[in-house]
């Protein structure tokens, strides 16, 4: 499958440059697309990193997060353990509804701040908002383009599994299912799309699909 458009597909505003933003399942290939989308010339503002400083022991949220999951969520470099958390937050619907609502709200506000900064200073920019909880968290309307990177359900266990293998965190396949039971399915956030990238097939027909997005979004 190859890349879809959606026929209601938005156009970007031309007097500033296009904010895209790239969301979709867990373990999809969102980042892949970013980043052949990033070597072309597209700024990336990744929502998870930024959601990953906020675990750190510096991050203005600590106290709340604590607060709210217990001091045993902290590895002893203060910083917030993030297989503790999730083994928390993926089980339990409420902690992990509360959790969003620490954390989003300033993911939400830097991704947007700085993307508005980006194609403000430059009108042909293409700023890109990695964000799998774009559609959900709201900020669907702070973008000019909505890309959703889709995959099977049995491409995203293995994938979440070799990932965690390789990030020395390794989880089971039913945490694995769990991380994504926690997230709207695909097949809903596809109504929010304007364009779908299938991420099933090979890499090389991942860069197909990359490249006839690029020029759409140079149009």
């Amino acid at each position: 499958m190859l890349l879809s458009l959606i026929p209601m597909m938005k156009q970007p505003n031309n007097k500033h440059g296009t904010i895209v933003g790239i969301t979709g399942g867990i373990a999809c290939g969102k980042t892949t697309v970013s980043n052949l989308l990033a070597e072309k010339g597209a700024v990336p503002i990744n929502a998870d990193e930024i959601g990953h400083q906020l675990l750190k022991s510096d991050s203005p949220v600590i106290g709340k997060l604590v607060d709210s999951f217990g001091v045993e969520i902290l590895e002893d470099s203060g910083d917030v353990s993030r297989k503790k958390l999730g083994a928390i937050v993926f089980n339990d619907k409420k902690a992990r509804e509360k959790l969003n609502a620490i954390l989003h709200p300033l993911i939400i506000t830097s991704s947007r701040a700085r993307a508005r900064e980006l194609v403000t200073d430059n009108p042909s920019c293409v700023v890109l908002l990695d964000a799998p909880l774009l559609i959900e968290a709201g900020a669907y309307d702070a973008v000019d383009l909505i890309v959703v990177v889709t995959s099977a359900y049995e491409t995203q266990i293995q994938r979440i599994l070799d990932r965690s293998k390789e990030q020395n965190r390794p989880l089971s396949e039913a945490e694995a299912q769990a991380r994504i039971d926690a997230q709207m399915p695909i097949s809903e956030k596809v109504k929010y799309a304007d364009i779908v990238v299938n991420n099933d097939g090979t890499y090389e027909e991942l860069q197909k699909q990359v490249d006839a997005l690029w020029m759409k979004l140079q149009k």
